[in-house]
């Protein structure tokens, strides 16, 4: 089993630089840069004012296309990718699928409005073939209803 864990550890890692650059290509929904007001111009030598849009935390889970559904990990015999994410870590979340050796869909997921919608409780837990992991199951279209998808990559995936 660890041996496993290994190996999609490192299958996924392949991929961060495709994230990077998903993230780069979507900068604008993460910064906003705004014209300083007259007073910061003339007082503060300020012209433009950068903001980042809450912390800067990305959750990154990459899947092979045949998988295509929004999953958290919610049993593994201790603390959880969904107990993590409900304490508040991890701001956006990338969620890819892997077709061809590329990230060929993806969602950038606001991790605080899944927050704000309640989107993680609830939950039927889903158990994995292995008995001891499981994961809880968002719809895609649930995602985009709840205004929790910020942008998107994807053929409009099935359940959404």
């Amino acid at each position: 089993m660890r041996e496993e864990v290994k190996v999609n550890w490192d299958w996924a890692d392949s991929y961060l630089s495709e994230v990077e650059q998903i993230l780069r290509e979507n900068i604008n929904l993460l910064v906003s840069i705004k014209v300083a007001p007259m007073e910061d111009d003339t007082q503060r030598a300020t012209d433009m004012i950068i903001d980042i849009e809450g912390e800067g935390q990305v959750a990154v889970r990459l899947r092979r296309l045949k998988f295509r559904d929004f999953t958290i990990r919610s049993k593994a015999g201790g603390r959880t990718e969904i107990d993590k994410i409900r304490d508040g870590f991890a701001r956006w979340y990338v969620y890819g699928w892997i077709e061809n050796n590329m990230i060929d869909e993806w969602i950038l997921v606001d991790l605080d409005q899944v927050r704000k919608e309640n989107l993680l409780d609830n939950r039927r837990t889903i158990n994995n073939k292995d008995g001891i992991t499981g994961f809880i199951s968002i719809s895609i279209k649930e995602l985009r209803e709840k205004n929790c998808i910020l942008s998107e990559k994807t053929r409009r995936l099935p359940n959404g």
